[in-house]
């Protein structure tokens, strides 16, 4: 399958919410990014090493979500950069291409 359909991307970012205030401060400095969201998410999952006593009885672990959209490949280079500044800090990435993005 072709990577890039029409040049754009999606990227999703889950971090921890200490993260969050580095991961603005970078993601505002983007030039290929003209815009991103942030939302405050719940992690659920079942390996529990990370995760707090609370977190481990509630199920759950409070993160924060960054969604952007941009070239493909200016996005390739963002994750790049990111395993370079937050090796090992337990973000999770998800790089999708986009067939279609329009304002209606």
């Amino acid at each position: 399958m072709n990577q890039q359909l029409n040049g754009q991307g999606l990227l999703i970012l889950m971090a921890p919410v200490s993260l969050e205030e580095a991961l603005v401060d970078l993601l505002l400095q983007k030039d290929e990014i003209s815009g991103f969201t942030s939302s405050s998410v719940n992690g659920h999952g079942r390996q529990h090493a990370e995760l707090s006593l609370v977190e481990q009885v509630a199920g759950r672990q409070r993160r924060v979500q960054f969604m952007m959209h941009a070239s493909f490949a200016g996005l390739q280079d963002l994750v790049t950069e990111l395993k370079g500044k937050f090796s090992d800090t337990g973000i999770h990435y998800i790089l999708l291409p986009i067939a279609e993005a329009q304002s209606i």
